[in-house]
């Protein structure tokens, strides 16, 4: 997928998602969470240089996303406080790069007992409120190749190829992607405490 049909899909009017309610097991969709988007300003000279140094050959997709918005926040409730997806600025990655592996450390995991995800990597998202990161190889033949840093499971397998077929994955089925990276997400009635998980998007 081109960086340009991901972002006619983060810029579509009106998102929305159907969600059932957590613990229902017909998954009746009897709630539409509209969702706004976060979009940051274009990437400096300085942030794309540091893509470039990163990821060599394999940055081309990531410079020609961020030179568009560097860093944004996807799924926002406008009815509570989730958030589905972030991406974070690029001065940010190697501090949040730092902080996940002092996670990995403080669950008391070795160095050599870390996650594929999190060797030879940088992590440049999130699925908030998970404690989880999403990173992107670095070095060696799996560069530019992204990951899930997941807490609970440990795998060995790239969620993604590229950049590209990440991006992909996410238009595809936005709400299958949430649930994917582990159902953290769940949406607001704005009125009771009951959680919402999302089921299907929707934009008009």
């Amino acid at each position: 997928m081109s960086v340009e049909s991901f972002l006619t899909h983060v810029k579509a009017p009106s998102p929305m998602f159907h969600c059932y309610e957590c613990g229902d097991r017909s998954e009746s969709l009897a709630l539409i969470a509209p969702l706004s988007h976060t979009l940051g300003p274009p990437a400096d000279l300085t942030a794309i240089q540091l893509l470039q140094e990163y990821l060599g050959p394999q940055a081309d997709a990531f410079v020609d996303l961020y030179s568009e918005h560097d860093g944004f926040t996807l799924y926002r409730d406008r009815q509570g406080d989730a958030e589905g997806l972030r991406f974070f600025p690029v001065e940010q990655w190697e501090r949040l790069t730092q902080s996940m592996k002092e996670s990995f450390s403080a669950m008391g995991f070795e160095p050599e007992e870390w996650p594929e995800a999190a060797v030879d990597s940088l992590a440049f998202g999130e699925i908030p409120h998970s404690g989880n990161f999403l990173t992107v190889k670095i070095s060696g033949s799996k560069r530019g190749q992204v990951f899930y840093a997941d807490h609970d499971d440990f795998t060995e397998e790239a969620f993604a190829k590229s950049l590209s077929e990440f991006l992909a994955r996410i238009v595809e089925d936005p709400a299958q992607f949430l649930y994917d990276a582990g159902c953290y997400t769940r949406y607001s009635d704005g009125s009771t405490s009951a959680q919402w998980i999302p089921k299907q998007f929707e934009a008009r």
